[in-house]
């Protein structure tokens, strides 16, 4: 029997030119099921298929991800913030379970703090980054 992650390589085959959406998202849950969002949302995020900003989430795993991730989120705020509002506050309460067995506390700290800094005004939010990033000299994320 083929592995969820075999079965959803067959789904995407060949390629998807559009970045998968929530409704495709769900489709694809629904042929896999059982399976749960966050496994299906780690399966996409590793199948290199393009997605949407909603349904790729909130990357935590670098500071660049993070920024790129919640400006691509800004982005879409306007046209859906409940939903984008939900996924950044999930990432924050997961980073601050998180934060409690990390080895780097001052790190997942400040990538909670980023994603408070989008809670409070998601439309300011890309262009606060690119200037925090150019102020601490790290070059900004990849739009």
């Amino acid at each position: 029997m083929a592995t969820k992650r075999q079965q959803l390589q067959q789904l995407l085959t060949p390629a998807p030119c559009a970045p998968i959406d929530e409704s495709r998202a769900a489709e694809l849950a629904r042929l896999l099921a059982p399976i749960s969002p966050s496994y299906l949302r780690r399966l996409l995020r590793e199948s290199g298929a393009p997605l949407s900003p909603t349904v790729e989430g909130v990357l935590q795993d670098s500071l660049d991800n993070l920024a790129r991730t919640l400006s691509a989120l800004s982005a879409v705020y306007p046209q859906q913030p409940q939903l984008t509002r939900t996924l950044v506050l999930e990432a924050k309460a997961h980073a601050k379970l998180a934060l409690r067995r990390d080895p780097y506390p001052t790190d997942r700290q400040q990538k909670i703090d980023w994603m408070i800094r989008w809670l409070e005004n998601p439309d300011i939010f890309p262009l606060w980054v690119k200037l925090q990033q150019r102020a601490t000299g790290t070059p900004p994320a990849a739009p």
